[in-house]
């Protein structure tokens, strides 16, 4: 079994320059895949980290793609209306019906809610028993949360919120999770 990759998401109110530091961090410490961001102005550093670059809602610049809601609009038309080479990620809640025709549109990953099920239902390893699209475990993780969902096997986990608090938060954060994925 491979380590999931990281998949961070900036807070709202967060300056460019304080996510670059914190993104730098982050990846000098584990594995950063990817970033969903509204800020566009340091697209270009976050990609030559190494980084797939989403915005949140529409594709913007240089953005290596777009992460939507399901429940908020129609994914087929977006993906026909961003093309086949930008990403498509979905955020679905816990609803099984919303990945699957997230999936049938054309979605490039899906995200969920590991923390929307009943601990008898873990729809992250219901997902990925069944599918090949990447999943998401889209609320923030703590090392402690490691024990329920890496045997689910998700594709992606985004860490902690607390890492966007300084570069040395990031880092350890990160180290963290990293160090417990590994072991």
């Amino acid at each position: 079994m491979t380590s999931p990759r990281l998949f961070l998401v900036t807070p709202e109110a967060i300056a460019a320059d304080q996510i670059l530091a914190c993104v730098q961090a982050a990846c000098a410490a584990g594995d950063v895949a990817s970033i969903v961001t509204p800020e566009s102005s340091i697209t270009e550093k976050l990609q030559a980290l190494g980084l797939a670059v989403v915005s949140p809602q529409k594709p913007q610049g240089g953005n290596d793609g777009v992460h939507v809601d399901a429940a908020a609009m129609d994914i087929g038309e977006l993906r026909k209306s961003i093309g086949k080479d930008k990403i498509l990620g979905v955020y679905c809640a816990a609803s099984r019906h919303a990945a699957m025709e997230a999936a049938e549109a054309g979605a490039d990953y899906i995200a969920f809610s590991q923390n929307a099920y009943a601990p008898k239902e873990p729809i992250i390893g219901w997902w990925a028993d069944l599918f090949e699209i990447p999943c998401v475990a889209f609320d923030p993780v703590e090392p402690k949360d490691l024990d329920i969902l890496l045997p689910q096997n998700p594709d992606f986990i985004r860490p902690s919120d607390l890492m966007w608090t300084s570069p040395a938060e990031a880092k350890r954060v990160i180290a963290e999770l990293t160090e417990r994925m590994t072991a």
